[in-house]
């Protein structure tokens, strides 16, 4: 018996899905990572990216310098126990010293350099003093407490790669070099756009049939959060042409497009129309991802673009997906998506095997340690779960359902939930 066309669509449309992992690769394909860098202070290179290669300018420690507090002295003074050096200097941090006699010691403190003839440091704590005199009670070990000159980081050495996103650490080493300015990427040029004839801005009167855009309030933090020059493309009416005019003209000036709603495939969709009429390079994606299935990836003149579903819980989860893979692809780097950190949930979900699934995720603290609570399908529409939510707990296409224990990679929407 044949098939009614209605039933070969749903068969066609479930061959067709794709993963999310090619999903963010031909996602990425349409990108074209960016060129530009400028050079900016340390402290405004917090999260930008690197656009040079850094070498060491210096070695470090630059000179062999003291661990601790305490006292220099070559250790082929120290010939038996109760030993006893005459103190004949003195160096603080930032000091120097001449040669150091034999069978003498010097005060030092931590960080002091190493006078010449001394090799050893030991702690004040391990020794006795009587005015001038210093009495070494136990065993030293030859060459203890010394930070060697290059044992560190030795001139000339590779530091820092580019295409590395800076964070403290980075700039700390680039300080402890000399460096007052590095040359980093600038933040690529991401516009943000609504699209809906039923969409309302806030502030505004919402009328009957009216919904609030949460959706682009939601995209702009996190793609300023992402540390991209972020900018609001308002909202673009269900018009194939109007859409086709607008986006065409925003592709001048920017380096990545996304939209929300018209990623479907009804008949009040048109972000793939829109783009075919604008003569751009566009390609429908239908993920094997819940929520968040369709999306629409191409190119509109001189810009990437990403059509995200409407629903806002759907272009959360596309946007840390496929719009990850494409943002790293922007700078350069191997694109890939966000990955999550493994947890056990301590909690039992049924679902059926397939598609990855994204769900909200409360963190508990366990006689195991710390664990996931799943909170239930928040819905594709629904925000409010996402509040009592400290992320969202991916499980993987091929898992079914979970078990108290069982493992899924969580996303926190603390710290770096940007892309």
């Amino acid at each position: 018996m044949m098939a009614s066309h209605g039933e070969l669509d749903v068969r066609t449309s479930a061959q067709c899905l794709i993963s999310l992992d090619e999903a963010c690769e031909k996602a990425a394909h349409h990108v074209t990572p960016i060129d530009r860098h400028e050079g900016v202070s340390l402290l405004d290179a917090m999260d930008r990216v690197l656009a040079e290669q850094i070498f060491a300018r210096i070695a470090l420690p630059a000179f062999d310098q003291s661990a601790m507090d305490g006292y220099a002295f070559a250790a082929s003074s120290i010939g038996r126990i109760e030993a006893e050096l005459s103190i004949v200097s003195r160096i603080a941090a930032g000091g120097s010293s001449g040669p150091l006699p034999a069978g003498t010691a010097a005060r030092i403190f931590t960080g002091a350099p190493i006078p010449r003839g001394a090799d050893t440091v030991v702690m004040q704590e391990h020794v006795r003093r009587d005015g001038s005199r210093l009495k070494i009670d136990d065993p030293v070990r030859p060459g203890s407490n010394v930070r060697r000159h290059g044992e560190d980081i030795a001139k000339g050495e590779l530091l820092l790669h580019s295409g590395l996103r800076l964070d403290a650490r980075h700039l700390a080493l680039l300080a402890a070099q000399g460096f007052s300015k590095v040359q980093v990427l600038q933040r690529p040029r991401v516009v943000i756009v609504s699209t809906g004839d039923e969409l309302r801005q806030p502030g505004e009167t919402l009328g009957e049939a009216g919904v609030y855009d949460s959706n682009r309030t939601m995209l702009l933090a996190l793609a300023r959060r992402a540390g991209l020059d972020a900018i609001d493309g308002g909202n673009i009416l269900d018009d194939a042409q109007a859409m086709a005019l607008r986006l065409s003209a925003l592709a001048e000036s920017s380096d990545l497009i996304v939209t929300t709603g018209g990623a479907s495939i009804g008949e009040e969709d048109h972000s793939e129309a829109a783009l075919a009429a604008s003569g751009s390079t566009v390609e429908t994606l239908k993920i094997a991802i819940k929520p968040g299935k369709p999306a629409v990836v191409g190119r509109i003149g001189h810009a990437a673009y990403l059509g995200l579903p409407g629903n806002p819980v759907s272009a959360l989860v596309a946007w840390l997906t496929v719009g990850s893979a494409m943002i790293t692809k922007l700078y350069g780097m191997m694109p890939q998506r966000r990955i999550g950190y493994s947890i056990a949930t301590v909690s039992a979900f049924e679902r059926k095997v397939g598609k990855a699934e994204f769900v909200p995720g409360r963190l508990v603290s366990t006689d195991r340690g710390l664990r996931v609570e799943i909170l239930g399908r928040g819905g594709s529409a629904r925000l409010k779960p996402l509040i009592h939510a400290d992320g969202l707990a991916e499980i993987g296409a091929s898992a079914g359902n979970l078990s108290p224990g069982d493992h899924v990679l969580f996303h926190s929407f603390r710290g770096d939930f940007a892309t």
